[in-house]
């Protein structure tokens, strides 16, 4: 048995799963009673559709900060249970992505779920005293700057 010194310490992606797993389930059931169709992972490209009303897949990618196949897939998933029109755009390369007639309404029966999650997430920043949405805002600017593989590398010493 090794001493606890030894031991590495919890993972930042560790603790960030744990938060994920805590959160992720209540948010999926204030969802779901609201409209089956609606998951967690549609929230980000709804509200940007909500923003900006159309955009590209890349757009919204680079928006929501994931992967383009990722988005690409959400949105294929969105498309299919009628929330999303997707269309080819000018260069037929694109795709360009609104919200349906039945996404818009659906947005409308989540208006009063995102306030009640929205303060609920407010009440967790209290209880917590930590400025949760300030921190994760930085880390993501600071990572935005150099990635976590950059960082790696730059403590093992191999940075170029």
């Amino acid at each position: 048995m090794e001493n606890a010194d030894d031991v590495p310490p919890i993972g930042l992606g560790t603790l960030l799963r744990a938060v994920l797993t805590q959160l992720e389930p209540a948010v999926e059931q204030a969802y779901s009673a609201a409209d089956p169709r609606m998951r967690s992972r549609y929230y980000p490209i709804l509200r940007h559709l909500l923003i900006h009303e159309e955009a590209n897949v890349g757009q919204i990618a680079a928006a929501v900060g994931v992967s383009q196949p990722a988005i690409t897939q959400t949105i294929r998933q969105m498309a299919e249970v009628d929330l999303l029109d997707v269309r080819t755009g000018a260069d037929r390369r694109a795709r360009n992505v609104r919200l349906s007639a039945s996404g818009l309404e659906m947005v409308e029966r989540l208006r009063p779920v995102w306030q009640t999650v929205s303060a609920a997430a407010d009440g967790l920043e209290r209880d917590s005293g930590q400025p949760i949405f300030a921190a994760l805002e930085a880390v993501l600017e600071a990572l935005s700057s150099r990635g976590f593989a950059n960082r790696i590398a730059q403590e093992k010493g191999t940075d170029t």
